[in-house]
């Protein structure tokens, strides 16, 4: 894969990140459940930080990040409505699905950065994708329970 592929890719996970961050502060917002409610809030904190470190690898590869996206907001906004029509459990699915899923891609990302000699940023990489797996199975058991 080119370094214009990956920072294609890379791009993609970033405004993935960017609507996990506003789904998961307005989750928490409107979670009546302490708990959960803490939970989502400490996952909003992390994103901030996922978002941060895929932004500063992002600019060390070359490329530019976004800061927003009028789509991936819309879209976060709109998930989150749905919990108020008593589909709490189908939203926290789908938020655990889609954690899994950028776990993968961090690790895919990780295995193109090896590849191309960069230990630095693949183990980055490597971080990123724990985090996501932690948040994918926080919020599974919070699905199956």
């Amino acid at each position: 894969m080119s370094d214009q592929g990956l920072l294609r890719e890379m791009s993609v996970a970033l405004l993935a990140e960017l609507g996990a961050r506003r789904m998961y502060r307005r989750l928490a917002r409107s979670e009546r459940d302490r708990e959960l409610a803490e939970l989502l809030l400490g996952f909003e904190a992390e994103e901030n930080v996922q978002v941060r470190t895929l932004s500063g690898l992002i600019v060390d590869l070359g490329g530019t990040p976004k800061a927003s996206s009028l789509r991936r907001n819309l879209l976060a906004d709109s998930l989150a409505l749905t919990t108020r029509l008593g589909m709490r459990r189908m939203v926290l699915r789908i938020c655990a699905q889609a954690e899994d899923q950028r776990a993968r891609w961090y690790m895919h990302f990780g295995e193109v950065l090896l590849d191309l000699g960069r230990r630095a940023e693949a183990q980055i990489c490597s971080q990123l994708a724990l985090t996501k797996r932690r948040h994918a199975l926080a919020l599974q058991a919070w699905v199956d329970n």
